[in-house]
Parts: structure tokens; sequence; C-alpha cells
């Protein structure tokens, strides 16, 4: 009874992973920038159950001048945060692609992250390109890991444009601009039951794996034991 409930587990398991994706916002290009001399502007992204990013440009050009780029994550229920930049303990970090999101260090931004100030003094955000913003939340079942996708126009002005975002579930390690799951990459305990290289099932355990998958299984049972007797 066992090994049956162990293969109708390992039939049910393989079919959830098979479907399983990372969550993707799709295209967004949302644009950050200045609409007069001195203005602010927000816009925040959704992510699950309650938690949600933002960016922000802040830009007075009076007596003063004042021009800065922000970006947070919040609305968790635990736990809101950014990776930070290695070169300062309170600036968002500028990613390259292809990085592992969970591996660096993370703050609490309270309610913002600065990407850039007003004398391109955070060298992640000096040059104009692409580049990526981690963060991490929970909402009470586990840190949760993704990226936002960021075209930087170039410091001082700071404009900058949202394309996309995504994030995985509790034990996902997501890479920046990744958009589907691997398990073999991404899982931090894959189902070592998938892999090609795992023993198959024998004898008297094999057959009871089989019956637990019904009707087709019990097929592929019989055809075993015709092969076992010839």
């Amino acid at each position: 009874m066992a090994y049956a409930v162990a293969g109708l587990a390992t039939a049910s398991g393989g079919a959830i992973s098979a479907q399983a994706a990372i969550h993707y916002s799709g295209r967004v290009d949302y644009t950050f920038h200045g609409r007069a001399i001195s203005t602010a502007q927000w816009h925040s992204f959704p992510l699950s159950n309650g938690a949600r990013l933002w960016g922000g440009t802040i830009h007075i050009r009076t007596v003063v001048r004042y021009d800065y780029a922000y970006f947070g994550v919040t609305g968790a229920k635990v736990s809101n945060s950014l990776r930070v930049a290695s070169e300062t303990c309170c600036a968002v970090a500028g990613l390259p692609g292809k990085s592992v999101v969970s591996d660096g260090s993370f703050f609490v931004p309270g309610q913002r992250g600065v990407m850039q100030g007003s004398f391109c003094q955070y060298p992640d955000w000096h040059q104009r390109g692409t580049y990526y913003v981690g963060f991490r939340f929970n909402t009470g079942a586990g840190p949760q890991y993704g990226w936002v996708r960021i075209r930087w126009d170039s410091c001082p002005a700071n404009y900058f444009m949202v394309k996309d975002y995504a994030w995985g579930d509790p034990g996902d390690r997501i890479k920046t601009g990744q958009r589907q799951l691997h398990e073999d990459e991404t899982k931090v305990e894959p189902q070592t039951a998938r892999r090609a290289d795992a023993a198959p099932l024998t004898g008297s355990e094999g057959s009871l794996g089989l019956l637990a998958l019904g009707a087709v299984g019990l097929v592929a049972w019989r055809r075993n034991r015709g092969l076992a007797k010839s």
C-alpha cells in the first residue's frame, strides 16, 4: 500500500511540476519621467496577496537641484526588501541578466530605495542601458524572489522605464530575466524522482507503483509480467 501511494504521488507531482510557471507580468513599458520643472511621479505594480512593487522620480529644479529615482516593494505581511548595491548599504543594485536574485545582500528600504541621485553618486546606475532590480517579499508562506527589468536612460536625468517583471513561489530560485520555471535550475529541492538517471522501480515495488496509476498502470503491469515470464 505504501508503494502504491508513493507511485501515485510521483505521478501527480510530475503533472503539477510540468504546469508550474514563474509569475510573469507581461509587457508593462511604464515610463517615469519629469513632466515639469518641479514634479514627482509614482506608480505601483501588483504582485500577490497584497504585495506590490512601486517606482518613482522626484525632480525639483529651483534654487537647489534635486533629481532622484526610487524603487521599492511593499504590502507583504512579513517582509519587503530589495537587493542592495555592493558599494553602499542603502542603494538599489542594478543587476545584469541571468543573475541569481537570492545570491546577494538585501535591505529593507522602508518606503523607498534610491536608484540614483542628483550627483550620479551611485555607480550601478551611471550608464544608459538595461538593468534588473532584485526584490524579495514574504506574505507568510516564505520568502519569494523576483526581478524587475529596467531600461535606464542616464544620469543626471534619472528617467527610466519598467519593461516587465516576474517572481517565483516560496522555494523557487529565480534568475534575472527568467520567465519560465525549470525545476533542475530553480527549485531549492528538486524532485529527484523526475531525473533521467533515477533508478526505475523493479519487482513487486514497480508492480504496486503501476497499479496505483489505475487502468493505464494495470496494462503496463500485465505487459511487464508477460516479459518476465518469457
